[in-house]
């Protein structure tokens, strides 16, 4: 077995507050000088400086978070230092649970330690918010998500995190074929509800390594994506991805819009990626079905809606992978 490589990253503040901080002062410098070289009467006093120096000191402050405020993690160690350079230490050991604050157009992580007092407070869009907040669950730190005021686009990749579950490779089938049922009734249902578009959905499980998508989602279409993985794998690669796919069709032809783009769906169910927990190199991460068949149904909701307000065409082609009711299936050849 192969060792685990360090694991070392850090959280800074995002870029965006260092390009703010940047305007900020410009502007105000752009202002003091337009009006020295312009001025008129005797305008000026504090209605002129007290405004520029608010807009230059908030500029330098941000400046100063983004190069100051950060969380450096090595191992179980972390290190938090604040605007003004303070650092405080503490260990995975040392924290109680995480508390993600969801609303008002931002999201909010603080950390606590074993007896709730609070070892800091983060911006989930700091640079660097994801791999840390998978670093914590991973690691098995209690994660609490705020729903008081919770907007399920602002909340999507937090919980994807959260609620995410290791399983490892000879549970694959079984929760694929699980899953599979359960997003097959809903796509059966879907097409009942409307007949009067004479249409179903070609759907299954697509096997891929994160290289095959790397190369292939940019500058491919979806039903054109090969995959380089075979039939009857003796293991799982180690960037191996697991993709549920449908494809709307109608009389055996797939139905494309008005652009060229195939009415599909693609969404990530597993993945073989590295693990942030301590001692363990890789994990196979599932991602919540339950959060996944809502999003099918959302989507196939506004689809049922836009259907009839545009014009699409079919064409016939053939999908370049294999779709399957299963996944995983080491050792074993066919569907």
């Amino acid at each position: 077995m192969e060792e685990q490589s360090k694991i070392s990253f850090q959280v800074r503040e995002s870029r965006m507050s260092l390009v703010t901080g940047i305007l900020s002062i410009g502007f105000a410098i752009f202002i003091f000088v337009m009006w020295i070289l312009h001025p008129k009467g005797q305008g000026g006093g504090l209605l002129l400086y007290v405004p520029l120096l608010f807009m230059a000191g908030s500029g330098i402050g941000l400046c100063i978070v983004y190069r100051n405020r950060r969380v450096i993690v090595e191992e179980m160690n972390m290190c938090y230092v604040n605007s003004l350079k303070k650092t405080k230490l503490f260990t995975l050991d040392e924290i109680g649970f995480c508390k993600l604050d969801v609303g008002g157009g931002k999201i909010t992580m603080i950390l606590y330690d074993l007896v709730g007092d609070k070892l800091c407070k983060l911006d989930f869009g700091m640079q660097g918010m994801g791999e840390f907040l998978q670093y914590l669950v991973d690691n098995k730190v209690k994660t609490e998500l705020d729903g008081r005021r919770r907007n399920r686009r602002e909340s999507f990749l937090p919980e994807l995190i959260v609620k995410e579950t290791a399983v490892c490779a000879e549970e694959i089938a079984k929760c694929a074929e699980t899953f599979y049922d359960e997003a097959e009734k809903i796509f059966r249902d879907w097409e009942k509800r409307n007949k009067r578009f004479e249409v179903e959905w070609e759907i299954g499980f697509a096997e891929y390594t994160e290289e095959d998508l790397a190369k292939q989602t940019k500058r491919k279409r979806s039903w054109e994506w090969t995959s380089s993985l075979a039939e009857g794998m003796a293991e799982l690669p180690e960037d191996y991805e697991c993709v549920l796919e449908a494809y709307l069709k109608r009389d055996g032809a797939y139905i494309v819009d008005q652009r060229g783009e195939i009415i599909s769906i693609q969404m990530p169910y597993l993945s073989r990626c590295r693990s942030y927990q301590i001692g363990e190199r890789t994990r196979i991460r599932r991602v919540d079905e339950k959060t996944l068949t809502e999003e099918i149904e959302q989507y196939l909701e506004m689809l049922s809606k836009e259907m009839p307000r545009h014009k699409y065409r079919m064409e016939s082609f053939s999908i370049r992978h294999p779709l399957q009711k299963s996944a995983g299936r080491l050792g074993v050849t066919g569907k």
